[in-house]
């Protein structure tokens, strides 16, 4: 869907059509898992765990505890790209 705002209007529209909302993932970064639970109280499913996949990571931000995502109090998505 391109993005968090055309996400955000399929989800809308979804719901007035009165469907379930899925979000998911296969092998998303720090970056596009950090994106993708910004949506994830609009969602009944959530399948975010495609950065756990990966042998190294694009940034910090983002940290996974008993099933939930740990998101920072950073601005924008939280997340700190690494310079390596």
């Amino acid at each position: 869907c391109s993005g968090i705002t055309p996400a955000r209007r399929m989800i809308e529209h979804a719901r007035t059509l009165d469907l379930q909302i899925m979000l998911g993932c296969m092998n998303e970064s720090t970056v596009g898992t950090a994106a993708l639970a910004q949506l994830a109280p609009m969602a009944d499913y959530l399948d975010a765990d495609g950065t756990l996949l990966q042998t190294e990571q694009v940034g910090d931000g983002i940290d996974f505890q008993h099933g939930q995502i740990q998101l920072t109090d950073r601005p924008g998505l939280g997340i700190t790209i690494r310079n390596n």
